[in-house]
């Protein structure tokens, strides 16, 4: 395969890189704060955002469908179970869930932080979406709590889609009193390829 990632470190671009690695899957980087908008990156996200990867010649991007793809493609590697199967199931479940119960809340507040130019941020919105990432979180935190992983307790793609989202709530402090979590976010640190 000839992989390109666009990538910008401190971005979502660390869910693909992480995939990537642990796929074992050789691949390009092209990376910058600069890219954000260009028309270069705009050829393959039509809003001009990162990550995005060219693979074989054919763009694709978003982040979870992109490292989704990225396991597909190296089933031998086992980071995800095949469609059709209830673990893939599970694997859906709990991304759509990442993205839509934790990382929407987490990205609205960078967007009133440091996204929207000052006069177009909405900081009283803070305090509603840290209340509804950790009611969230607490989900994640008793389902942690007998088993290391999300998937067939098993490390998986679900793990790198949801751990990000999770090291990023613990960043702003959204974590305290999870231990559950907080294991589960160290465990996933110490693995050799981890860009958390």
């Amino acid at each position: 395969m000839d992989i390109t990632l666009y990538e910008f470190g401190p971005s979502r671009s660390k869910k693909v890189r992480w995939a990537l690695q642990e796929l074992e899957l050789e691949f390009e980087s092209i990376e910058g704060r600069h890219l954000l908008h260009s028309d270069e990156l705009k050829k393959i996200h039509p809003l001009g955002k990162l990550p995005a990867v060219i693979i074989d010649g054919k763009p694709l991007f978003e982040a979870s469908a992109i490292c989704t793809y990225l396991a597909d493609l190296a089933p031998e590697m086992g980071l995800i179970s095949p469609s059709g199967t209830r673990a893939r199931a599970i694997h859906d479940q709990w991304v759509s869930f990442c993205l839509t119960e934790l990382e929407a809340h987490l990205w609205c507040n960078s967007r009133n932080t440091f996204v929207l130019p000052e006069e177009k941020r909405l900081p009283a919105i803070f305090e509603q979406n840290n209340e509804a990432f950790c009611q969230a979180a607490s989900v994640l935190e008793v389902e942690l709590g007998n088993r290391n992983y999300l998937v067939e307790d098993r490390f998986s793609v679900t793990d790198i889609i949801v751990g990000f989202a999770l090291k990023w709530g613990q960043s702003q402090q959204l974590l305290e009193n999870m231990p559950n979590l907080l294991a589960y976010i160290h465990r996933l640190v110490d693995r050799t390829h981890c860009t958390l």
